[in-house]
């Protein structure tokens, strides 16, 4: 296993963090939304949601940045076809990579092993232990994640999408150092991935109008031979956690071993199979998403601050 952490974290210092904090705002100053794909748990699809999600907003206008925290196994260049290794630093800034459909792409499949400002090491390799006492791992995602969105040319945008490792942790970290970042969470249908959501929920709750909704995926098989959308596990414990909660549940995604495929190819399926039922509400989320963002009071007050 391989983990990302900051050169000499042991020596952060309260006042470079609240720098690089207050970096992370300027670099963030133009675009209109920050929305964060979230899990509690790893194997729902949120990466593949995520690439396709922001197909539909580039074709409808919108202009979007993607940045994909999952640092331990980004996923986000090869769904979008983009060769990773070709993109460096620009001095102090990375340079996002241009993807299709004018997607820019920020991951750490660009950033060089071994330099400033962040480099991978393996786990065993590491003999010091942070002074605040927090794990390697923990301190250094959170600090990694801060260099990401702090060093970043992202320009004026409508929306940067930022794709998290599968982790309640992780949602709190995003949103302590973008607290006015949107929050969509993707689970399946099963009783144990619909409770983590739940908790997810609660992390998210904590920033008034901060949580879009939930996306159920692979809720069932879209049987073509039937006509028919069957079962693949039991479900209604999210659409019932949701309710509890006062969270939308704002899709039911069929299972399409199409969708899969497209993005090992690296090509959108919204785009290859418009028509299909999942093609169709895959548009409608995006719309969702961008008509929340569009309505957050969070972003309108930032924006004139």
């Amino acid at each position: 296993m391989r983990i990302f952490r900051e050169l000499d974290f042991g020596q952060a210092s309260e006042s470079s963090i609240l720098e690089e904090e207050n970096r992370i705002r300027s670099k963030l100053a133009a675009v209109r939304a920050v929305v964060a794909f979230g899990s509690a748990r790893g194997g729902v699809g949120k990466s593949a949601l995520l690439v396709n999600i922001a197909a539909a907003l580039a074709l409808s206008g919108r202009k979007i940045a993607i940045v994909d925290a999952d640092l331990n196994s980004p996923s986000i260049a090869p769904m979008l076809g983009v060769k990773t290794g070709r993109h460096a630093f620009m001095g102090d800034e990375i340079e996002p990579a241009t993807g299709p459909l004018g997607l820019r792409l920020v991951s750490s499949d660009f950033l060089p092993q071994g330099e400033p400002p962040a480099s991978f090491i393996d786990i065993d390799e590491i003999s010091t232990v942070p002074q605040n006492g927090a794990h390697p791992n923990e301190f250094g995602y959170l600090a990694a994640l801060r260099r990401l969105l702090g060093q970043s040319r992202f320009g004026p945008l409508d929306l940067v999408l930022v794709d998290l490792a599968p982790g309640i942790e992780h949602i709190y970290r995003l949103l302590k150092i973008v607290p006015r970042a949107k929050l969509l969470l993707a689970s399946h249908p099963s009783e144990l991935s619909a409770r983590a959501t739940r908790a997810a929920i609660g992390v998210g709750a904590q920033h008034p109008d901060a949580v879009i909704g939930v996306v159920e995926n692979m809720a069932g098989f879209n049987c073509d031979g039937c006509h028919r959308v069957r079962p693949l596990m039991p479900y209604g414990s999210l659409a019932m956690h949701a309710r509890e909660t006062g969270v939308p549940l704002l899709e039911r995604l069929p299972f399409d071993p199409r969708f899969a495929e497209t993005c090992e190819r690296g090509v959108f399926f919204i785009r290859e199979y418009p028509q299909t039922p999942m093609g169709k509400q895959l548009v409608a989320l995006a719309q969702a998403i961008d008509k929340a963002a569009e309505s957050d009071p969070r972003v309108a007050a930032s924006a004139s601050s």
